[in-house]
This record gives structure tokens, C-alpha cells and sequence, in this order.
């Protein structure tokens, strides 16, 4: 097992950036490997086996959230899944 090794990035985006980074996330599922890298430092994680997700999506008072978080164990024990979740995408306004 290896040690542990945390990584945090805050900033502020436009959407686009936002939607490359999800892409890149997306592939980095299908791949196997997810790098996050910054100045303060890295993590690479290796996704597999079933992972557990959590959404969360907030407005409040003019003011939006959404929060994505998986998890899953290292060496891919499998869960049970949950196939209950929809998520629409607004029409785009271009």
C-alpha cells in the first residue's frame, strides 16, 4: 500500500476550462489513471472496480453549487451499484 499523499486545487474558471478538465477526468476514468497535478504538488489515483459517487447540487439565494465526489477502495472491492440517477444537459444557447 502506498503512502498516503493528498492533493487540493481551488480557483475560480469559465465554463469551458471546467468542461476540459471534466473531459480530461472522464478519460482519465477510462484509462485507468487520473494525474492531478499543481505547483504545491501531485497525486495520481488509479480508478477501478465499482466506485462510489456522490452529487450534490445547491442553489441558494442566487447562488450555485455542485459537488462531485468518488471514491472507491484500492484494491477494487466491489459494491454494490445504484443505477438511479439521471442528469439532463440544459439545450446549449449557442
Amino acid at each position: 500500500m502506498e503512502k498516503e499523499s493528498r492533493f487540493k486545487y481551488e480557483s475560480v474558471q469559465d465554463a469551458e476550462t471546467l468542461r476540459r478538465y471534466l473531459e480530461t477526468v472522464t478519460a482519465g476514468f477510462a484509462a485507468g489513471e487520473l494525474r492531478f497535478a499543481s505547483r504545491e504538488g501531485e497525486v495520481t489515483l488509479h480508478p477501478k472496480g465499482m466506485l462510489g459517487f456522490l452529487i450534490e447540487a445547491k442553489s441558494m439565494g442566487g447562488r450555485m453549487k455542485l459537488h462531485l465526489k468518488f471514491s472507491w477502495r484500492e484494491d477494487g472491492a466491489a459494491e454494490e451499484g445504484d443505477a438511479g440517477l439521471v442528469i439532463d444537459a440544459g439545450e446549449s444557447s449557442s
